[in-house]
């Protein structure tokens, strides 16, 4: 093993005096190792421009991963047949070492070349998101309504109308019965959506958000399906609850106004009461649990328990408001959910920078440098931006 740790070393201070990167005592120690029995020859081998030409076709045409595979599965093996691995020809030594050149001078090359894409935030320019969501069909049709705006569309016998953002299902009102459809409204990142179905109930979806539904509602239930996050001001009916299922989570309702963040990459599911009353109840466990207005449910994705907390609401609800407030968060989730809005990447230079506390008021439909710029000066980092669609943060 010391041996292999050795030729590494030294193949790395080869890829250093290609560079023109090592240290005086880097040089040093280069030139007492060339002056050993073979090294000389296997240096200039290693640095010959043909040998080194045919070397970067060879590492071009590996499976990185393959090789890396069978890598470890020769030191497992070696742990029991040391002399059959530790004894490398000089041949073996050199491919090693020229591989390791060839891949060090690569992504030297490329980590300068991505440095080059990075611009500070006054050079960038990140447009908020937009009224944008595609409606699919009980037939699976799948219509932009951002192409449809301002038209009427028909599902069966039911009109609905879209306009100015807003999917409106004419009320089924006094209407002999239809036959029932089942419809997706899918709002992807970097935009949001109003919906307002057959009973009245208005609904706002937040970025990457589906909402299912059927239409009209039937039976002794109105019922939809929920991934992401909408806000949801339910018309009144003590006759058909409404319930809104997530995952393993259900809130049942009679006419209330309340929050639910539930995205799938997410550890919980929230549910935020602004008005009357709901219940939320787990699926796995039927553990039941009753919000009063200021309440809040967090239900635990690993251990499926449910917490309730008292809030301030306005945090949880801001964002249909046009605002991002946060209070006390750390620095990962508000990027995270702010990434959503502008269909960006956020990339910490250091873990350490993730639990950065934050807390402030800002508004939803600017550009994303203003609040880039408002991180940056408060937090004291550093925050660079690739093509306006990757933020990545520094120290």
């Amino acid at each position: 093993m010391d041996k292999i740790i050795e030729q590494i070393e030294f193949s790395e201070l080869l890829s250093g005096k290609v560079l023109d990167a090592l240290s005086e005592e880097q040089k040093e120690t280069l030139h007492d190792w060339e002056q050993k029995k073979n090294n000389k020859e296997i240096a200039n081998n290693i640095l010959n421009d043909n040998n080194f030409s045919e070397w970067q076709q060879k590492i071009d045409k590996l499976d990185t991963m393959e090789e890396w595979a069978s890598f470890l599965g020769h030191m497992e093996t070696a742990s029991e047949k040391p002399k059959k691995v530790f004894n490398l020809k000089a041949q073996k030594w050199i491919s090693a070492a020229a591989a390791i050149l060839v891949v060090g001078i690569s992504i030297f090359t490329l980590f300068t070349q991505n440095e080059s894409h990075l611009k500070p935030i006054e050079a960038s320019s990140i447009a908020p998101g937009i009224s944008h969501a595609e409606l699919v069909l009980s037939t699976g049709e799948i219509i932009d309504l951002e192409d449809s705006k301002d038209n009427e569309i028909q599902e069966g016998t039911i009109s609905v109308e879209n306009a100015k953002g807003i999917l409106h299902y004419k009320s089924e009102g006094g209407e002999k019965q239809v036959e029932v459809k089942t419809n997706t409204l899918k709002v992807p990142r970097g935009a949001e959506y109003q919906l307002v179905l057959p009973d009245g109930t208005k609904v706002w979806l937040n970025s990457d958000t589906q909402l299912t539904y059927t239409v009209p509602f039937t039976g002794n239930v109105r019922r939809v399906e929920l991934k992401g996050e909408a806000y949801f001001d339910v018309s009144p009916n003590k006759e058909l609850p409404f319930i809104v299922a997530t995952g393993n989570q259900e809130v049942q309702v009679l006419g209330t106004e309340f929050n639910i963040s539930a995205y799938s990459n997410d550890n919980s599911v929230t549910t935020t009461l602004v008005e009357g009353k709901v219940q939320v109840t787990n699926k796995l466990s039927t553990d039941k649990t009753i919000l009063s207005p200021n309440e809040q449910s967090i239900l635990n994705k690993e251990d499926n328990n449910i917490n309730k907390l008292n809030v301030d609401t306005y945090p949880y609800i801001a964002w249909k408001e046009g605002r991002f407030v946060f209070n006390n968060v750390n620095l990962e989730l508000f990027l995270s959910k702010v990434s959503r809005w502008y269909d960006v990447e956020v990339f910490f230079d250091d873990e350490s920078l993730k639990n950065l506390s934050f807390t402030g008021d800002l508004p939803r439909y600017s550009d994303m440098t203003n609040i880039l710029k408002i991180i940056e000066a408060e937090m004291s980092v550093n925050i660079k931006i690739e093509a306006n669609k990757k933020i990545h943060v520094y120290k």
